[in-house]
């Protein structure tokens, strides 16, 4: 049986004090002791997202990101399992679309996506508590054999949107303090003028919602369906054995990538419903994983349960001259799960404009190349393209994304599945 990576707990930002080393309004000036404290917590933050670290933080403490999380984490599997037909009429009422094929039954990950625009003014003080029904600790939804509940999506458009502009807040919020460490005005200001972000709402499907997607399929046209549930319940309490990835590995190529803490749902099917509820996070972390570059393994990422996820792109990684590390990482389905629980997310990308033009003279763009052709990991390495293949100086934004999408995912990408 192979053997879980080592467990990595990130170093957490308590939200009071990115505001208080964010903060454009006039606030008292600090005691030397303070200001020590909060000198450190910027080195700590460069140190957490620099070459020497893991490129990636948390933040804990956020306001109201309890309740916007619970309610809306759980509507990613809803959204998931829904009959197309209702699912596309649900979604363009709500602003929402997806940019991943929802055809397939055994699809790992479905994506509901929208664009957030950027408003300026601050809404993490804004931002009112709501009672969602979706908040209790049992959730039962229909599945794609029936009609669905209407007052469960009630609030979705406003809770995504809402979500994204606090998450986008976030983002903003600590490129103003990486600028004002490094002394450059780069990455805020990139991200302001873009003026916008991809939110994406991600259920990373069980394999008993494969069960259920190919069990719909076959009794669609069916006059007279059955009732009984076929045996999905005991064939996915079985643990796997081995360990596979609900994503492939990748590197981010904007600025920051915002992420929620995951949720994890343990499901099982009664009748014409699956009933859902909050699982415990397995083996007690993420299932988001890195490839540490100090000590060139892969470490598995823990976090707080209602904190926030910041994580270095690669644009950050031109932007600041390399004193940001973008972090290679992947979503593992690891060893013990059983075949019932799945993984919720919402994140936010924050990237320059498109017609920011990139200079990339003066650093390494490949500083860990001799990873790339020397580690055991070297089959991880292989599957991703380049950097220095990918940007040349000079070019645009948009110029490197597409760039970097053909790489990945174009009919002769790495990782094409042609």
């Amino acid at each position: 049986m192979e053997a879980e990576p080592e467990v990595m707990e990130l170093y957490d930002l308590p939200f009071s004090d990115l505001l208080r080393l964010s903060s454009d309004s006039a606030l008292p000036s600090p005691t030397n002791g303070d200001q020590s404290r909060l000198e450190c917590i910027s080195a700590s933050i460069m140190e957490a997202l620099g070459p020497s670290g893991p490129g990636l933080l948390s933040i804990s403490g956020v306001p109201f990101a309890s309740s916007l999380r619970r309610s809306l984490l759980p509507l990613a599997l809803h959204l998931s399992l829904l009959n197309p037909k209702d699912r596309a009429s649900l979604l363009k009422r709500h602003g929402l679309g997806s940019d991943v094929p929802l055809k397939k039954p055994d699809r790992s990950v479905s994506s509901f996506a929208s664009l957030l625009k950027y408003q300026g003014e601050s809404v993490l003080d804004q931002v009112q508590d709501i009672d969602f029904t979706s908040n209790s600790e049992e959730i039962a939804h229909n599945f794609g054999l029936s009609e669905h509940n209407d007052s469960e999506f009630d609030h979705l458009g406003d809770t995504f949107e809402k979500l994204g502009r606090c998450m986008m807040e976030l983002g903003v919020r600590l490129a103003r303090v990486c600028d004002n460490v490094m002394r450059i005005t780069e990455l805020e200001k990139s991200i302001i003028h873009s003026g916008s972000a991809k939110g994406r709402l991600i259920h990373y499907h069980s394999m008993l919602d494969g069960l259920i997607l190919k069990e719909a399929i076959k009794r669609v046209g069916l006059k007279n369906r059955s009732k009984k549930s076929p045996a999905f319940n005991e064939i996915c309490k079985e643990k796997s054995t081995v360990a596979d990835l609900w994503q492939q590995w990748h590197y981010d190529y904007g600025i920051f990538t915002v992420l929620t803490s995951p949720l994890f749902l343990s499901s099982t099917v009664e009748g014409e419903h699956l009933v859902s509820k909050e699982s415990p996070p397995p083996m007690g972390h993420s299932c988001l994983q890195l490839f540490d570059n100090r000590k060139k393994r892969i470490v598995l990422v823990k976090c707080q349960p209602d904190s926030f996820i910041i994580q270095v792109g690669e644009a950050a990684d031109v932007l600041s001259g390399g004193k940001l590390r973008s972090t290679l990482h992947a979503v593992c389905k690891p060893m013990g799960l059983t075949g019932d629980v799945s993984r919720e997310t919402f994140v936010v990308f924050l990237q320059p404009s498109w017609d920011k033009v990139l200079h990339c003279h003066g650093f390494s763009l490949d500083p860990d190349e001799e990873v790339r052709s020397g580690d055991e990991l070297a089959d991880i390495h292989s599957k991703i393209p380049p950097l220095s293949a990918r940007l040349r100086d000079g070019m645009t934004f948009a110029e490197f994304s597409r760039e970097t999408t053909k790489q990945y995912y174009g009919g002769s990408g790495i990782q094409s599945k042609r």
